[in-house]
């Protein structure tokens, strides 16, 4: 499990014991950027692979 998914579930269990909407809608939102931060995270390592392949190639 990674720390995105381990995350993700915290997150749920908290919006699933929100007492309110606005605290639904705050773990939502959490929820959300989460996910975008994975993506962000994923998409630089990919490029720093991309960097230090071509760094090594020549």
């Amino acid at each position: 499990m990674t720390n995105e998914e381990w995350l993700n579930q915290q997150i749920q269990m908290l919006k699933q014991q929100a007492a309110t909407y606005e605290d639904q809608a705050f773990y939502e939102a959490l929820a959300e950027l989460n996910q975008a931060l994975a993506t962000r995270i994923e998409q630089r390592q990919g490029e720093l692979d991309g960097r230090i392949w071509n760094a090594t190639k020549w």
